[in-house]
């Protein structure tokens, strides 16, 4: 349940509208580095549904740059365990964990259902595709992307 004033300093924001956040549906594809801050300020904001793919496993070096993850999660799936630390962070917010490869086990059609996509992944070649994927179906796409020089949004 939505606590009294939880989201009330969002109110001072003259053009932001909470309840178009709380009916968002998003899609964040990839929960690692970028993903773990994308997931995190999504459910600060209040996001309604969020729907998280992942198929890669927590790893030691990924304990440097993701917010959500434990060390007592090493070998877990980043989707799911980012997806239980966002339900810690706001209880509102209502998220999925997919695990898998969404170019792979998604289909197509469900893009349709996503009032944005947010493409948190290390691969050019499925940023493209997804891009190609949100043009055909409609869909908003937010890329993001961080190498060792350079981060992109």
């Amino acid at each position: 349940m939505d606590s009294p004033g939880r989201y009330q300093r969002h109110t001072l924001i003259d053009w932001f509208s909470q309840a178009d956040v709380k009916n968002a549906r998003i899609c964040v594809i990839g929960a690692g580095a970028v993903g773990n801050e994308v997931l995190k300020c999504l459910a600060l904001l209040g996001a309604g549904t969020i729907d998280v793919y992942d198929f890669d496993k927590i790893e030691v070096h990924n304990l440097t740059r993701s917010v959500l993850f434990r060390e007592t999660d090493i070998g877990r799936n980043k989707a799911e365990c980012a997806a239980a630390r966002v339900r810690e962070l706001d209880p509102n917010v209502t998220i999925t964990a997919h695990i898998g490869n969404i170019l792979r086990d998604l289909d197509l059609e469900n893009f349709a259902l996503f009032s944005t996509v947010i493409c948190c992944v290390d691969n050019f070649e499925a940023r493209l595709r997804l891009n190609l994927i949100c043009k055909l179906w409609g869909s908003d796409f937010i890329n993001t992307g961080v190498d060792s020089r350079n981060a992109v949004v």
